[in-house]
């Protein structure tokens, strides 16, 4: 008997970049604005539900072009229930914001862009994540 096989991987196009910053969302968007040359926009929260009907909300900022897409997410979430809830991605507690680009014009990859973060005096540390190590990579995916 012919046995078929499901291949459950996922298609990534973007990059991203953990920060640590200790400020309010919306003044490192204003910094990241400022340093970048975009317009991050405050969207509405992004709901996760999960299979055991919790669910979380995630606040974002978008920067979108007909090429090119940034959102600055919060890792860090309020108002969640369980402790392992209260992070987007729990194994990035070290993170406060997740920086999710991709640009199908070359023009920001992940080397240029960590080097713009970093020279913002409000961002403590940057660094690219390897999205294959993580374990909660499915919350990234909405």
């Amino acid at each position: 008997m012919k046995k078929n096989k499901l291949d459950g991987g996922y298609s990534i196009d973007f990059e991203l970049i953990g920060l640590v910053c200790n400020k309010k969302e919306y003044k490192l968007a204003w910094y990241l604005n400022q340093a970048m040359d975009i317009s991050l926009v405050k969207q509405d929260d992004i709901k996760i539900e999960y299979a055991d009907n919790t669910s979380i909300l995630i606040s974002n900022y978008l920067y979108e072009t007909d090429y090119q897409i940034i959102e600055l997410l919060q890792n860090k979430l309020v108002g969640s229930g369980s402790l392992t809830k209260q992070l987007l991605m729990p194994e990035l507690k070290q993170f406060d914001y997740l920086l999710k680009f991709n640009d199908d014009t070359d023009e920001w990859t992940s080397e240029n862009v960590n080097g713009i973060i970093k020279e913002i005096p409000i961002i403590e540390y940057a660094v690219k994540l390897n999205f294959d190590n993580l374990k909660s990579k499915e919350n990234l995916l909405y």
